[in-house]
């Protein structure tokens, strides 16, 4: 399948369409669709890491913070080309904001790589972050795992600590611009049920890999 949109180019993207979401701010409704990518999906996120310029879409940053953030997205998308690992990308109105992988285990549950990016320049979708940890919350309360941990970047365009503090995250330590965080079953489930508030998740059922043209 090709797509074409004014930021990327022709690409294939076949991916299992998974949920769809409905965020509310403010009275104002954000949908959001969220994709399980897979083996077929690499040449579509190579292309991906070629078109999404964070210095095209938040001019305003410093350059320094620029870097920073496109190094992260850098990462999310090595990682999502890691197909023994769990990887999902989001669309808002057709167009990429987000990626998230994560490694599940036995005992635990590894944040590998989250990033979200504005689907047009100064633009974020509301939200995104908060949507992916949702998917994976869902997904690890389905399991015997204990813990989620992650590690957050100190010198982001965000405060990624207080972030993921408000998302039941605790520090466990760190070094060099990297803080280790964890959160277990219990906190899971309590942020999880406070993310319904806001954040409406609506799972697909017999879903099958299709062209992003029809959805």
């Amino acid at each position: 399948m090709k797509i074409q949109n004014k930021q990327i180019y022709q690409q294939n993207f076949q991916a299992l369409h998974i949920a769809e979401t409905k965020n509310y701010i403010k009275n104002v409704e954000t949908p959001i669709s969220i994709y399980h990518l897979g083996e077929n999906d690499r040449n579509y996120l190579y292309n991906l890491k070629k078109t999404i310029k964070f210095k095209d879409l938040m001019p305003k940053l410093p350059e320094c913070l620029i870097e920073v953030w496109q190094g992260i997205f850098n990462v999310a998308i090595t990682q999502s080309l890691n197909t023994k690992k769990v990887g999902f990308i989001e669309f808002s109105n057709k167009k990429p904001c987000g990626l998230m992988v994560y490694t599940p285990e036995n005992f635990r549950y590894k944040l590998d790589a989250i990033c979200t990016w504005p689907t047009e320049p100064e633009k974020r979708v509301p939200f995104a972050g908060k949507t992916l940890f949702k998917i994976m919350f869902e997904d690890f309360l389905k399991t015997d795992a204990k813990f989620i941990d992650l590690d957050a970047v100190t010198n982001g365009p965000f405060n990624a600590v207080s972030k993921y503090m408000s998302l039941g995250f605790k520090q466990r330590g760190g070094e060099n611009c990297i803080i280790a965080m964890r959160t277990g079953r219990d906190n899971v489930r309590e942020t999880s049920s406070a993310l319904e508030k806001f954040i409406r998740i609506r799972m697909l059922q017999n879903t099958e890999d299709i062209p992003l043209s029809e959805v």
